[in-house]
C-alpha cells in the first residue's frame, strides 16, 4: 500500500457529520426509553450496591464504571436513572466510531459503521446505557484507536508524536481502568506494528514507550488493591479459563450461536463480511490490518477459550467485535450500497431492535409470554433479573425496627436485596462464591447482634442446617415473594437470626 493510501482522510461531508449527531440523537432516547422502563438487573444492581465503598479496585473487574457508578447514584439515586452517564458515555463513543471510520474509510462508510453499532443488540442495550464496565471500555478504546490512526495513517510531526503517543497511553489506561480485557486489544495493536513492516519504526521511537509507561501508572490501583487482596481478583478472572479436562466444541458452538444473537443475525452478517474482507485485503491495506489487529484477540481468545474451559459468555468477546464495525461500514459501503437501496434493511433493522425491546420490555412487566407459553426444561426467563425487589422495604421485618444486618446467599440476591433497604442496612453474605460482597462489610463487625437471612424458599432447610452454629437462635421462617403483575415469581424465606456468636468463614478477604 503507498503512502497516500494510507493517509487519514479529511473530515468529510458536513451532512454526515449532521446525520451522524441525529443517528446519536436518536438511539440515545432509545436507550433512555427502553432504560426507564426496566428496571436494575442482577449484575447493574450489584455493581451499584458494591460500588457504595469507594475504593482502589474491586473484586470482579477495575474500578473505572464503579466509581461512575458510585458517582451516579449520588445525583440520580439507586434506581434506573443512574443509567443517564452510561447513556451518555454511549453517545460519545458511537461519535468517535464515526470519526474513525470517516477518518479511515471515508463519511458513507462512517455513516454504515454508526447505524449498524447502534442497531445491534447488545451495543444498543448493555454496552449503550446499562451499569456495566463495557461502556468506559468502549469509549476508551475507540479514543485510543482514533489517536492510533491519526499515528499511523497520518503525517504527525516530530512535537506532536510526543502528544499523541501519549494520549494513547492515557486512553488505553483508562480501558485498563475499565476491564481486564482492555489487554487484548493492546496485545493486537504490539502485532499489527510488527506485522506492518510501516509501522516497525515505532519501536525504535521513545514516545511508545512513554505512553506505555503512562497507562501502568494508571492502572496502578487496580495492582494496588490486588496486592492488599492477595491477588483474588485476577486469580478470579484467570480460573474462569481454566481447563475442566476435556474438549468441547459444543461449548464453542453455544458461544458462537450467543455472539450472532446478541449482535443480531443482519448486523452479524455485515460484520463477518467486514473482517473476511479485511482479512482478504490485510496485506495491500494497513488500515484494515489495523483493526483486524485490534478485533481479532479477543474474539479468538473468548471464542475458543469454552472449547478447554467450563466457562465462557457470548458477551466477553464483544470488544473484539467493536472493532469490525468499522470494516462493516467499508464492507457495506463499498459493496453492498453500491449495488442495492439498503433503506429498507437499515428501517427493517430498527424496526427488528424496537420490536425485540418492546416484547422484553412486556415480558418484565407484566409475564405475558409465560403465562401462555412455558418455558423449556432448563430455561430460565432473563427479564425476571430486571425485577427489584422492594417489596422486602414493607415486610413487617423491616418495616419497624431495622434488623442490625441482612445475610444473603448469593451474590446477585445481594445487590437487589442492598438496593432494596437502602445503604442503612449492612447486607453480609454465606457462600463460597461471595464476590464483591465480601468487601462491603465482615460479620465479625456485628458480633453479637441480631440480623434477618434472606434466601430462596427452597433454601430453608440449608438455611438452618448450615447457619444455626453461628447464632444464638433461628426463628420461624416468614415467606413473601417477589410479584409481577400480582403474581409470585420469586418466593423467599426471612428468618429472624438472634445474636450472632461468631463469624463465618469466606473465602476473602483475607
Amino acid at each position: 500500500m503507498t503512502r497516500e493510501r494510507a493517509r487519514v482522510q479529511g473530515p468529510g461531508d458536513p451532512a454526515s457529520a449532521h446525520i451522524a449527531l441525529g443517528l446519536i440523537g436518536a438511539f440515545a432516547l432509545a436507550r433512555l426509553a427502553l432504560d426507564v422502563s426496566l428496571g436494575l438487573g442482577a449484575d447493574e444492581a450489584y455493581t451499584v450496591a458494591v460500588s457504595r465503598r469507594l475504593a482502589l479496585s474491586y473484586f470482579d473487574h477495575p474500578p473505572l464504571h464503579q466509581w461512575l457508578a458510585h458517582y451516579s447514584a449520588l445525583v440520580f439515586g439507586e434506581g434506573v436513572w443512574a443509567r443517564l452517564p452510561f447513556i451518555a458515555l454511549f453517545a460519545v463513543t458511537g461519535w468517535l466510531v464515526y470519526a474513525l471510520t470517516r477518518d479511515l474509510f471515508g463519511a458513507p462508510a462512517a455513516l454504515w459503521a454508526l447505524f449498524a453499532l447502534n442497531a445491534s443488540a447488545f451495543f444498543f442495550a448493555s454496552a449503550g446505557g446499562w451499569v456495566v464496565p463495557d461502556g468506559c471500555l468502549l469509549l476508551a478504546l475507540a479514543a485510543a484507536a482514533l489517536v492510533l490512526a491519526k499515528l499511523f495513517f497520518g503525517e504527525p510531526d516530530s512535537a506532536s508524536i510526543w502528544r499523541l503517543w501519549l494520549a494513547v497511553g492515557f486512553w488505553l489506561g483508562m480501558a485498563g481502568l475499565s476491564k481486564y480485557t482492555a489487554v487484548l486489544p493492546a496485545l493486537g495493536l504490539v502485532l499489527f506494528m510488527l506485522i506492518a513492516k510501516r509501522q516497525r519504526r515505532w519501536f525504535a521511537h521513545p514516545a511508545p514507550y512513554a505512553g506505555a509507561l503512562l497507562a501502568l501508572a494508571l492502572i496502578a490501583p487496580v495492582f494496588v488493591w490486588n496486592h492488599d487482596n492477595g491477588w483474588v481478583s485476577f486469580a478470579f478472572q484467570g480460573g474462569r479459563g481454566a481447563s475442566d479436562g476435556g474438549l468441547r466444541p459444543d461449548h464453542v458452538a453455544t458461544i458462537v450461536v450467543g455472539q450472532i444473537a446478541l449482535l443480531t443475525p443482519w448486523i452479524f452478517a455485515a460484520l463477518l463480511g467486514g473482517l473476511v474482507a479485511a482479512a482478504r485485503r490485510a496485506r495491500a491495506d494497513e488500515r484494515r490490518l489495523f483493526l483486524l489487529c485490534l478485533a481479532a484477540p479477543a474474539i479468538l481468545v473468548f471464542t475458543l477459550t469454552p472449547l478447554w474451559s467450563a466457562r465462557g459468555l457470548p458477551h466477553w468477546p464483544m470488544p473484539g467485535w467493536f472493532f469490525a464495525f468499522p470494516l462493516a461500514g467499508a464492507f457495506v459501503a463499498d459493496g453492498w450500497a453500491r449495488r442495492f437501496d439498503l433503506r429498507p434493511w437499515a428501517i427493517g433493522a430498527c424496526a427488528a431492535l424496537a420490536l425485540i425491546a418492546t416484547i422484553f420490555v412486556a415480558q418484565a412487566r407484566t409475564g405475558w409470554i409465560t403465562q401462555w407459553l412455558s418455558l423449556p426444561a432448563g430455561a430460565v426467563d432473563p427479564t425476571i433479573e430486571t425485577l427489584d425487589w422492594n417489596a422486602l422495604r414493607a415486610s413487617p421485618m423491616f418495616a419497624g425496627a431495622k434488623p442490625a444486618f441482612v445475610v444473603s446467599l448469593k451474590w446477585s440476591d445481594a445487590g437487589k436485596i442492598a438496593l432494596a433497604l437502602g445503604p442503612q442496612t449492612p447486607v453480609l453474605i454465606y457462600s463460597d462464591d461471595p464476590r464483591g460482597i465480601a468487601f462491603l462489610d465482615r460479620p465479625s463487625n456485628h458480633l453479637g447482634q441480631d440480623g434477618v437471612i434472606v434466601a430462596p424458599r427452597f433454601k430453608r432447610d440449608f438455611v438452618y442446617a448450615a447457619l444455626a452454629p453461628y447464632f444464638d437462635a433461628l426463628e420461624p421462617a416468614q415467606e413473601m415473594a417477589v410479584e409481577r403483575g400480582g403474581e409470585p415469581i420469586i418466593p423467599l424465606v426471612l428468618i429472624p437470626a438472634r445474636g450472632l456468636t461468631r463469624p463465618w468463614p469466606l473465602p476473602y478477604p483475607r
